[in-house]
Order: C-alpha cells, then sequence, then structure tokens
C-alpha cells in the first residue's frame, strides 16, 4: 500500500466511521500522522499472530505521537514490524487494554507503559 492510498484510506475509515481496522501485511514503513484522525477507533492492529508465530507485520519503526488522538483505542497490536521506542506519551490512551509488542526489536519499555496496560507479549 502506497502512503497515497493509506491517506485515502484513512480518509474512508473516518468518514465510514469504523471501529477496527486491519492494517497488517500492507508492506508500510511508517504511519502518517493522519492515523490520529481515527478517533473512534477501538482496535487497531498493524501486524497479527499466534501462539506457534509472529508474523504478518509491517515494516514500521515508530509511532506517530498523533496515535495519542486515538482516545477509543482498547487493543494496539503491532506484531512483526521493526519498533525499537514505545513513546511514552502513549499511556495518555487510556482506554487500551491490550497491547502487543511481539517480534519487534524493543530492548526498554517506558515504565509508565506498565502500569497503563496489560502486556501480552514483549519479545
Amino acid at each position: 500500500m502506497t502512503q497515497d492510498d493509506l491517506l485515502q484510506f484513512i480518509n474512508q475509515v473516518v468518514e465510514e466511521g469504523w471501529t477496527e481496522l486491519n492494517l497488517s501485511e500492507q508492506n508500510l514503513s511508517e504511519l502518517p500522522p493522519e492515523i490520529g484522525k481515527l478517533i473512534q477507533l477501538e482496535v487497531l492492529i498493524l501486524g497479527y499472530g499466534d501462539d506457534y508465530f509472529s508474523a504478518s507485520g509491517n515494516r514500521i519503526k515508530k509511532l506517530p505521537l498523533e496515535i495519542v488522538h486515538l482516545i477509543h483505542l482498547k487493543e494496539l497490536c503491532f506484531i512483526g514490524n521493526q519498533l525499537s521506542v514505545v513513546p511514552p506519551e502513549i499511556i495518555q490512551l487510556t482506554q487500551l487494554q491490550q497491547l502487543d509488542l511481539s517480534a519487534n526489536q524493543i530492548s526498554v519499555l517506558p515504565p509508565e507503559i506498565g502500569q497503563l496496560v496489560q502486556l501480552k507479549k514483549l519479545k
């Protein structure tokens, strides 16, 4: 998916009021700041896996700060990307119940994150 395609898709998701969005396997290397428009989302999947393997991600290296605008987000699945840092601002997602960061390159989480969410996996 090209950035232009993604921007058009984000606008469509906003207009149609989606509450769940799966962007796995889209070969994304970054998320645009416009992701912050998706304030109605409750579930955002940017990579997924199961108990046997974790794949199907993208190549996203960082989360844009605009992700904190997703105030209704309950689940953020970021499996199989290239994330190395989790911004501490993610604590602003007070509805977040599940954060899955498996199969990324994270070595340290901000301490605020452990207080905010129940981590499913961290490898």
